[in-house]
């Protein structure tokens, strides 16, 4: 009898050992151990799906599709195009929602916007699609951008692709979407679930051109100026400045002390362009008062370098800032990126229309003739009237430079000066010159 229950022992044992021996089996694991690589993805998902739906002669503001041309990449899931009548629609994509590369660098997010931007520009053919066609798109939260789908053709002999689709294949968003109520839901899903599992970019990996270290630079802006790209790709910094000019919401500072430079042999503060970031109250400071807050540096290929997702912001005391006069020698104001300029006797050659945004351009010639132009954003509040500037007359302008890469003339890249708020000590940044 003993040895009968010692022996039923033994076997059931035996038999848990073996079901262990299963459970810790790989091959059971449900593909949990293999490490996928880049080189494994594939987009069968985005090769199967087609475009159906009609869009010759539609339009996507009035129908809700259309064939369009790219006019600017923003970032992985928000572009840019321009409609047959030369109209800008702004798209933003349905179903993805991408890591942040402007207004906050987050990890991944530059990749997805390279990604993005490659497939568009090397396009055949590029068409835009609302959810549900025959009836005018639907725009976002913020009623400027209209929610879509964007297919895109490789080549001429290709089929359109879902590039709102292709983005999850290759791992560089998730599905946000509700796949009940997305046409293309149901294929996003699926794709995303598979890719998931993969635990690559942003479902798993750490971008190796992050900067992941939690620790806070604090930097003057000359510094960082004189490093850009170390502190570019998500660096947590922290500068005190004093503000100079505010333009809408965001603001132009500089450093409270001067830097010595070896090339110039002189000393000088140096500048930058703060953006906003859609963070409250940046534009409530005034020129003169010094803050210090946290902050990222954004290296944009449109608008160039900028610091971006302001927060801890405080204000201390007052102090004096400086304002650069342009002299006559001076042909191009790109050494002056980031500061406040005083350019005299600015002749206006023309104005452009007002865009459907409220932003208009002033385009003209410095005293010496070269060519200079004067940006006044839509945000910027009191702001100038388009009617004021008069062509054939002479203006003294204040104003921040920043860069501008104008994709409708061929990418020439621009260094004008931003209008800022016409109020506090800008109250007289564009008036009229006694040398008319």
């Amino acid at each position: 009898m003993f040895f009968r229950k010692r022996s039923i022992l033994s076997f059931l044992l035996i038999l848990l050992f073996a079901f262990v021996m299963v459970g810790c089996d790989p091959a059971g694991d449900d593909d949990d151990d293999i490490k996928y690589t880049v080189e494994d993805l594939d987009t069968k998902h985005t090769d199967d799906l087609k475009l159906v739906t009609s869009y010759a002669n539609r339009s996507f503001l009035a129908e809700g599709i259309e064939e369009v041309t790219l006019l600017r990449s923003i970032d992985g899931d928000t572009t840019h195009f321009l409609d047959k009548n030369r109209e800008t629609i702004k798209i933003r994509y349905l179903g993805v929602n991408t890591p942040e590369s402007t207004g906050k660098i987050a990890p991944w997010g530059k990749q997805a916007s390279v990604f993005t931007k490659s497939k568009l520009e090397n396009a055949y053919s590029i068409v835009i699609e609302a959810e549900n066609v025959g009836s005018a798109p639907e725009t976002d939260t913020t009623g400027d951008r209209y929610l879509g789908y964007v297919w895109y053709k490789p080549t001429a002999d290709s089929n359109y692709r879902l590039l709102n689709l292709e983005i999850i294949e290759n791992c560089f968003s998730f599905f946000t979407g509700d796949s009940d109520n997305l046409k293309y839901g149901d294929k996003m899903r699926e794709a995303y679930i598979e890719k998931r599992a993969m635990k690559l970019r942003v479902f798993g990996e750490l971008d190796p051109n992050y900067d992941y270290d939690s620790n806070i630079n604090e930097i003057t802006i000359a510094e960082l100026r004189a490093n850009y790209s170390s502190y570019s790709s998500g660096s947590k910094l922290k500068v005190k400045v004093i503000v100079v000019r505010v333009v809408g919401s965001s603001l132009y500072v500089e450093d409270l002390e001067e830097t010595y430079n070896e090339e110039t042999k002189e000393s000088s503060k140096s500048g930058i362009f703060l953006y906003h970031s859609f963070v409250a109250n940046v534009g409530k400071y005034q020129p003169g008062q010094i803050i210090e807050f946290e902050c990222q540096a954004s290296d944009d290929e449109t608008y160039g370098m900028q610091l971006v997702s302001p927060s801890k912001i405080r204000s201390g005391s007052t102090g004096e800032y400086t304002i650069r006069e342009i002299t006559s020698d001076v042909t191009s104001l790109r050494d002056y990126e980031g500061l406040v300029v005083r350019v005299n006797d600015f002749t206006v050659t023309s104005v452009s229309n007002v865009n459907q945004a409220g932003a208009y351009t002033i385009r003209g010639t410095m005293e010496n003739g070269s060519e200079m132009q004067v940006r006044i954003d839509a945000d910027v509040s009191p702001s100038l009237k388009a009617t004021y500037p008069e062509v054939g007359k002479k203006y003294n302008v204040i104003g921040g430079v920043s860069k501008f890469v104008d994709v409708f003339d061929n990418n020439k890249v621009h260094y004008q000066i931003k209008l800022g708020n016409l109020q506090y000590d800008g109250v007289n940044d564009f008036i009229l010159s006694d040398n008319n």
